[in-house]
């Protein structure tokens, strides 16, 4: 399956907006320096993207790569739109989805309005390798069609159907992506669809992959099932840099697959706003595309009438992903749930056992 080309905003991070680098000097004022205090942030926090042949427009390894692009890091910092993905749970920061520290967002924003000092000039140490597979060796690995993005062409989506062999039919844990061509793979949303599944749930989503967001396999006892007749399909997003706008490129991704042992198959708990009737333990969440753009909360009142706010976030587009408690939590029946997002968030649970 194949869907139609989309026309691309080159000179986007993303789905983020960067300006273009602006060159200004300035009197330091910063304490901190890049080779003391900034590049180890970098190297730790956006090393993944902000590389040499990353996704990102442009590579934050050095101080004179970093430098001109000062006040783009700034307002993206202010605005909070970098990293992409910071959540909050119950007042404390979502693992997965911590975000900069209070620290680190202080020493990036000294420096970029400090005047940018290099510090003491020093070879910078190589970036982080990318790990292959973070969650170890796959238990079997699918290669993806080739996909193209003409010279005319910024942005494409692919949907990629992979009928499954009979070996592939078993409950996963997870799913990860390796992308063929990393500057040019934005981000996959990979789905297990089935006939033989009621009307109402032909669907399941096992899998959005993001470029530096490490992928979390389900709990000991806890599986996606995988019917005999189903088959798995991934949405592939492309989008050129600004580096490479001009250019043909190709990718050939790979998909990998992680098998469950014995485990209570996930279900798909959409949430609006209603009671629970029966009680549930909530391993992860997403919301639904029309959800980006806002704010979005998700309250529990316990039967007992204790309130929690399980999570706030706000989803940007081009980011959507998959939000992971760890540990996961429990929810027993005749709980009120409570989303802001207007046409709901999505849970994955498993049915508690009947007491």
């Amino acid at each position: 399956m194949r869907s139609v080309t989309a026309p691309a905003c080159i000179g986007l991070l993303l789905a983020g907006v960067w300006l273009l680098p602006i060159e200004a000097h300035k009197p330091i004022t910063s304490p901190y320096t890049f080779a003391e205090d900034v590049a180890p942030i970098l190297r730790e926090r956006c090393a993944t993207c902000h590389v040499a042949g990353g996704p990102a427009p442009m590579p934050l390894t050095t101080a004179e790569e970093t430098v001109p692009w000062g006040e783009s890091i700034r307002l993206e910092l202010v605005a909070g739109h970098m990293p992409p993905w910071s959540a909050m749970s119950g007042g404390k920061r979502l693992p997965h989805a911590e975000g900069l520290t209070a620290r680190e967002l202080n020493v990036l924003l000294t420096w970029v309005t400090g005047g940018t000092p290099p510090g003491d000039a020093k070879p910078a140490p190589p970036a982080p390798a990318p790990v292959e597979w973070p969650l170890g060796t796959p238990d079997l690995t699918l290669p993806l069609p080739e996909v193209s993005v003409a010279a005319d062409k910024g942005e494409v989506t692919e949907v990629i159907g992979l009928p499954l062999e009979a070996v592939a039919h078993r409950p996963l844990r997870a799913v990860d992506l390796r992308p063929g061509t990393r500057s040019l793979v934005r981000s996959a949303r990979i789905t297990v669809q089935s006939a033989s599944r009621p009307s109402s749930d032909t669907e399941t989503l096992i899998g959005l992959w993001l470029p530096g967001d490490q992928p979390v396999a389900l709990p000991r006892g806890a599986a996606f099932a995988m019917p005999a007749d189903a088959q798995i399909v991934v949405t592939l997003r492309l989008k050129k840099t600004w580096e490479h706008e001009r250019e043909a490129m190709t990718d050939r991704s790979t998909l990998a697959l992680y098998f469950a042992g014995s485990g209570a198959p996930v279900q798909r708990l959409a949430v609006t706003g209603q009671t629970l009737s029966e009680g549930v333990r909530v391993l992860s969440l997403y919301p639904v595309p029309a959800a980006t753009g806002a704010t979005v909360t998700l309250d529990a009142t316990l039967p007992n009438g204790a309130a929690r706010r399980l999570i706030e976030f706000a989803p940007r587009p081009g980011w959507d992903r998959r939000y992971t408690f760890d540990p996961p939590f429990e929810l027993p029946a005749g709980t009120r749930l409570q989303a802001s997002a207007p046409d709901g968030i999505v849970l994955n649970v498993v049915p508690l056992p009947a007491r």
